[in-house]
């Protein structure tokens, strides 16, 4: 704490709680939850929600801007990973987490996390929504990491839950033949260039598929799910998809 934090402590002032409870004011509260990206009122004991949800449903050029201004000095380095949950009994089913590393501990990365949350991926157009936010941060950052869970997330999305918490649920599996089980596999790149991995457990059936493609359409054509990379037939393959449904196939 001393050497990341500074604020006049040294390391005889944390050495337990008490002391440092005898050194502990309104200021260097503050700073502190600036400091780590957590809210005052959590550290004051007010809630339990540890985090500021920041909320990009149906705003995914802010996302493009707050994810912009994380990565805007060469000091930072922000890695951005998203857990989806496979549980269906909750409404909130997917955390984006943007991880910025601002310093070493031998040789162990110190952090503060950035939590986007309230995205009902389930749902078509925040499907469409958070694919875009996939999308601008393959384009800003050149990779995001996938995990897949079986495990409810909401307390996460709303900010209730540790990251590495959220970090160490368990991985969702899926039976195969002979009965065995094995961990399944996903990669948010798939939303943007597989469409029918795109539209994968998405709700409301042919309606919810057909209105996430064609929301992902508008996107596209708004330059939000450039990744920089290769898109060039990316949107008559989700128009061929599209077609499919529409013809019942």
């Amino acid at each position: 704490i001393p050497k990341f934090f500074g604020h006049g402590l040294d390391l005889n002032d944390v050495e337990t709680g008490e002391k440092l409870l005898l050194k502990l004011t309104p200021d260097i509260l503050q700073a502190a939850a600036d400091f780590f990206a957590v809210r005052i009122e959590w550290l004051e004991g007010v809630d339990e929600q540890i985090y500021e949800i920041h909320d990009f449903y149906k705003q995914p050029k802010a996302y493009a801007d707050f994810l912009h201004q994380l990565s805007a000095g060469d000091d930072y380095r922000v890695i951005a990973k998203l857990v989806w949950s496979t549980d269906p009994n909750y409404e909130q089913d997917a955390v984006l987490v943007l991880e910025e590393q601002f310093d070493y501990l031998n040789n162990e990365s110190i952090s503060r996390y950035h939590v986007c949350g309230g995205w009902v991926n389930k749902y078509w157009k925040s499907r469409a929504d958070l694919t875009a936010c996939v999308a601008i941060t393959l384009k800003q950052r050149g990779f995001i990491q996938g995990f897949l869970t079986s495990a409810r997330i909401d307390q996460f999305s709303e900010g209730k839950g540790f990251v590495s918490d959220l970090y160490s649920l368990p991985y969702a599996y899926k039976r195969d033949w002979l009965f065995r089980k094995q961990v399944e596999r996903w990669d948010p790149e798939s939303w943007i260039y597989n469409p029918r991995a795109f539209i994968e457990r998405v709700d409301e059936g042919d309606f919810g598929k057909v209105s996430a493609i064609e929301r992902w359409l508008y996107y596209f054509d708004k330059g939000l799910i450039d990744t920089g990379g290769h898109n060039k037939n990316l949107r008559s393959d989700f128009i061929d998809v599209l077609k499919n449904i529409n013809n019942g196939l």
